[in-house]
């Protein structure tokens, strides 16, 4: 299968991203209400007394496009990365069962309004979490936008003498396996660090100063370099010299290149005067210099190698000291916050970090679930907390009741050469806020959420399907060492998979069941590359059998096994939800479902590759907001930037609810009515 180079077209009015988001629910749902009720291991019937279920399921995926399933990547004779498609021990193609487990779990738990961040812990917070807990860094220096307009109050930016007067500087000194901070001193009042255009720095002596990089070298890398300085009355730097030769000893520094950058900062000494008191120890660092860790390896600054925290070394500027050394620093205190946090960097325009965390955007009816869900009950759980009448809590572990095979090639299973390509497997970029978060569909630059104040997070992330293979276009020598190449098997190949389950109930079985199948024109998608088209997947051949119980105890026949009917049990399964937990409103009329369904069934087609595309860096400083799947949904005709005809738009009350839809998000009106009347009928019962 060829693959499509698809060129950039600048959206004029939203954003444009090969994935989408199916929202979380507004409240989660329990199965169990404690751990006493999951069913035993060990005991054909449940706490209920009721017969469970135990068998297998067999079924085949058929790759619809070009799949690669690797299991890591490795770096050949050219240094570079390549992904090669997992072999099983007999040397046959197969998908990992870890890869069919995870696929099949996280569409159980959106089917089943699953909490997948827990109960937290007071001391470890959300630790059973699937979304980590992060709290990201940010810098927008010159964005003209309500982060931009936060970063500059935060550092008080002085666009006159362009520095930031709230900053403080200091050196960061490890000592032993300890940070501290010790300040620089003061040496002009409201000007902590001093800045010098590179024009200007050539004529003060600059070029005198080994270690001084200058910005119109094409060699130029990120440098501190120790000097002595003058400075005038008015705060300018009149000379650069070695060591020793001016007044005042320091640095001098600059970050990374950027076009049109003209800058260096000078550092003033440390200020050896100040006592302890003054200077910031380990333990008001400790947080901040997690934050700055997780964010290197968020930016792919960092690697974690043998559980050691490492920086590439094209990012050594920005590591953190090593023993008995010592760096400039630039710092601030954010006094807006109850737990005080030290924002600090290597260059004065530092990345702040949000005043909330990713949780912090999942109501609370959501998460600090009490009970157990279905997908935690049937997949299993480590470690969950349950206070005990009178007692301290206990932490509580339950083994997974199915269990996955390696689905093996049983067709074709040829690498497709047309398609052994170049790509940058990219991470999740969450702060892109604008993407992640919740927005209003037409909200401004000035209006949009960030992770402060009152906001939500999109939900489960999922990949739209493609007909095409979208090959990226990669400018030749530029990011030689993310790029990744892979060799993926041709389209048609044929795998076949057993799930093994264990004493679940009917409801259970059909939830696996959905989960694994989904609706007749859905596909799955699995394996590397999802965002340019490859591993989208038809699930199909599905066989259910049971063990029959009566047969296998009380015979001695070793052909126990009874067939199944799949639609049965899914049925089950999606009236009893609707019945216990919707008020009777059918689970597929709920519009998450809904969403979920759509992106699992639409098939994009290459004349429209410019709206499902990973955006240019160029269009990220728009800002602009990703439309909601159910936005797709309802105008299907209507590509992102275009309007209905006028002829639709025939009253006023349509206009008026056409607004709506487009300024907010769908209310999910089946699932809020349907919860408030299961609360109802709740309180009704206990009375």
């Amino acid at each position: 299968m060829r693959s499509k180079v698809n060129k950039a077209n600048r959206e004029k009015k939203y954003s444009v991203a090969p994935y989408n988001f199916v929202n979380l629910p507004e409240r989660s749902v329990e199965k169990y209400k404690t751990h006493k009720a999951l069913p035993p291991h060990n005991d054909f019937r449940g706490r209920d007394q009721k017969r469970l279920l135990s068998g297998y399921i067999r079924y085949t995926l058929k790759a619809e496009t070009p799949i690669i399933v690797a299991k890591g990547t490795n770096k050949g004779d050219s240094e570079k990365r390549k992904a090669k498609f997992f072999t099983n021990p007999d040397d046959k193609y197969a998908i990992q069962a870890s890869s069919i487990r995870g696929m099949v779990r996280t569409n159980a738990q959106i089917l089943s309004f699953s909490d997948i961040v827990g109960e937290k812990d007071d001391e470890k917070g959300y630790i059973n979490s699937y979304i980590e807990d992060s709290r990201f860094l940010y810098r927008d220096v010159a964005g003209n936008t309500s982060l931009g307009d936060k970063y500059k109050n935060m550092l008080g930016i002085d666009l006159n003498k362009m520095i930031a007067k709230k900053l403080k500087v200091g050196y960061m000194i490890k000592s032993g396996d300890k940070f501290r901070i010790q300040p620089a001193k003061e040496l002009k009042e409201g000007m902590p660090y001093f800045r010098v255009v590179e024009e200007d720095f050539k004529k003060i002596g600059g070029h005198n100063v080994p270690g001084i990089k200058f910005l119109d070298d094409k060699n130029y890398k990120p440098y501190r370099a120790q000097i002595s300085f003058n400075l005038a009355e008015d705060g300018e730097v009149t000379k650069i010299a070695e060591v020793g030769k001016a007044k005042y000893n320091g640095y001098i520094l600059s970050g990374g290149f950027i076009s049109g950058k003209r800058c260096h900062y000078v550092v003033p000494p440390m200020d050896d005067e100040l006592d302890s008191a003054n200077s910031l120890d380990q333990d008001d660092l400790n947080e901040s210099i997690r934050l700055y860790k997780q964010d290197m390896l968020a930016t792919q600054k960092a690697y974690i190698e043998d559980g050691v925290f490492k920086v590439y070394k094209e990012y050594e500027f920005y590591a953190l000291p090593e023993k008995n050394e010592k760096k400039p620093v630039f710092y601030i205190k954010d006094s807006t916050k109850d737990s005080s946090i030290i924002h600090f960097g290597f260059i004065p325009y530092l990345r702040l970090s949000y005043e909330k965390s990713v949780l912090d955007g999942v109501c609370d009816k959501y998460k600090n679930t009490k009970g157990i869900s279905y997908a935690d009950g049937i997949f299993g759980f480590t470690n969950k907390s349950y206070q005990i009448k009178n007692r301290e809590s206990i932490n509580i572990s339950y083994k997974s009741r199915l269990s996955f095979e390696d689905a093996v090639v049983t067709k074709g299973g040829r690498v497709d050469k047309e398609c052994i390509i170049d790509v940058i497997l990219a991470k999740p970029k969450p702060t892109s806020y604008n993407l992640y978060l919740k927005q209003d569909k037409d909200a401004g630059k000035k209006e949009l959420h960030i992770y402060d104040g009152d906001f939500e997070i999109r939900g489960f992330k999922q990949y739209w399907l493609k007909n095409y293979i979208d090959k990226p276009h990669l400018e030749p020598g530029k990011v030689e060492n993310m790029k990744t190449t892979l060799y993926p098997l041709e389209k048609n190949t044929e795998f076949e998979g057993k799930i093994y389950f264990n004493n679940l109930d009917e409801e259970e079985l059909g939830l696996l069941i959905w989960a694994l199948k989904l609706e007749g024109n859905c596909y799955q998608n699995i394996g590397l590359a999802k965002p340019y088209g490859f591993g989208r997947v038809k699930v199909k051949d599905i066989e259910l059998k049971i063990e029959d119980l009566d047969k296998k105890y009380n015979t001695f026949s070793f052909d126990y096994y009874k067939e199944g009917d799949i639609d049965k049990y899914i049925n089950i399964y999606k009236k009893n939800f609707s019945n216990k937990y919707l008020s009777g409103t059918p689970i597929e009329d709920i519009g998450l479902i809904k969403d979920f369904m759509y992106i699992k069934s639409k098939v994009i087609k290459f004349k429209a590759s410019n709206n499902y595309r990973y955006m240019e860096l160029y269009e990220f400083e728009d800002k602009k907001v990703l439309p909601e799947i159910y936005h797709f949904r309802k105008s299907i005709k209507y590509p992102l930037n275009k309007d209905k005809p006028k002829s639709e738009d025939k009253t006023n009350k349509s206009r008026k609810r056409k607004r709506s839809r487009r300024n907010g998000r769908e209310p999910d009106t089946a699932m809020a009515l349907a919860f408030k009347e299961a609360e109802r009928n709740s309180r009704n019962n206990k009375r």
